[in-house]
């Protein structure tokens, strides 16, 4: 994304394509997968002990059947009652599906290492296991996955995201914005843009001072973070006035709605009595000369891109900034959503269109 104009000498974000080229973590399941062997559902209750006696670090085994798993055998569980007494020769002969966890928790490979945290947590009680959980491929087995690895590999994340989050808002900044829609494009997962942009805050800085533009800065976070879907959308501070969310909920536009219209309400608060009664303050325009400027409004601009035609955030960010600037020119609270997603190239010196 393209960074604004800086109105706050507290809010002073790098320029993104002056950044050093930063290595993506990792953000899906996929890169938990550790491979561990898997039983079919036929095999005794005997057979399945001697696997687990002769390989003692094997701690879980999966069971799958064609190719689909279908429950969880713990090994302590397990050995608990194969080495009791007379276990073996109680049990020995019994399907081996007698004794696993029939409900597992199985998390598909692609989805977010920050969804698939709140999936375990929400899971744990005392009957569950804190440790392991199967990761799936399209339903199929793929391998194992380690809660403790899935925390490193959080924590990484956002530490990550902390370096380069906003100190104002303390959102996510210009870099973690890219590699969230950089993921998506590469995922094919259909998202929109909404560009968030205020009105009229330069005049706003220069009569009521910076102290008092930050707070509205900080309020129109709040409010994107209140109704944004926190499972399935990123919120980001590009810098300055300027906001990005990027929706993967279906009802983003409601959502943009109820943006605007909670702005609306909180805008005029900023203000005295007087200037609210006027709808307005008069202040320098850019050349210099007095002029009035209405009340803080706030332009949001959405684009859903055609993941055919966007290859990378600088095509999104082309398609939004877009928007944007047609939200802006209707007055007021506006939303304009961009109808045309192709991306039209320049072709290269020296070869045809």
């Amino acid at each position: 994304m393209g960074y604004p104009r800086m109105t706050s000498p507290h809010d002073c974000p790098e320029d993104g394509l002056l950044l050093p080229p930063v290595s993506p973590l990792p953000k899906t399941v996929s890169c938990l997968v550790t491979p561990n062997p898997s039983i079919a559902p036929d095999l005794t209750v005997g057979t399945v002990g001697t696997i687990l006696r002769r390989n003692k670090e094997l701690y879980y085994l999966p069971v799958v059947r064609d190719g689909k798993p279908i429950g969880l055998i713990r090994r302590l569980d397990f050995m608990d009652i194969f080495l009791s007494n007379f276990g073996r020769e109680l049990h020995g002969k019994k399907p081996a599906t007698l004794f696993m966890d029939p409900n597992p928790l199985i998390i598909e490979e692609e989805l977010p290492l920050e969804h698939a945290s709140r999936r375990i947590t929400g899971r744990l009680d005392r009957f569950s296991d804190p440790h392991a959980f199967i990761i799936a491929r399209d339903g199929c087995y793929s391998g194992l996955g380690w809660t403790m690895h899935l925390l490193e590999k959080i924590t990484d994340l956002r530490i990550q995201d902390a370096r380069y989050a906003n100190p104002l808002t303390l959102l996510p900044g210009n870099v973690p914005i890219q590699d969230r829609i950089e993921e998506l494009i590469k995922s094919r997962r259909s998202f929109a843009v909404a560009y968030c942009d205020l009105d009229h805050f330069k005049p706003f800085n220069d009569v009521y001072g910076y102290q008092k533009g930050d707070q509205v800065i900080r309020g129109v976070g709040q409010i994107l973070s209140v109704h944004a879907d926190p499972e399935r959308d990123f919120v980001g501070h590009i810098g300055g006035d300027d906001f990005i969310v990027v929706f993967e909920s279906t009802d983003w536009r409601p959502r943009c709605e109820r943006i605007l219209k909670e702005f609306g309400r909180m805008a005029p608060r900023f203000y005295t009595a007087i200037d609210q009664l006027q709808g307005g303050i008069k202040a320098l325009d850019r050349r210099g000369q007095e002029q009035f400027f209405p009340l803080l409004s706030l332009s949001v601009g959405v684009v859903q891109p055609e993941l055919d035609d966007c290859r990378s955030h600088h095509d999104v960010a082309t398609l939004a900034t877009e928007a944007k600037h047609q939200a802006k020119l209707v007055s007021g609270n506006s939303l304009f959503v961009e109808r045309r997603y192709r991306v039209f190239r320049q072709p290269a010196v020296g070869t045809l269109p």
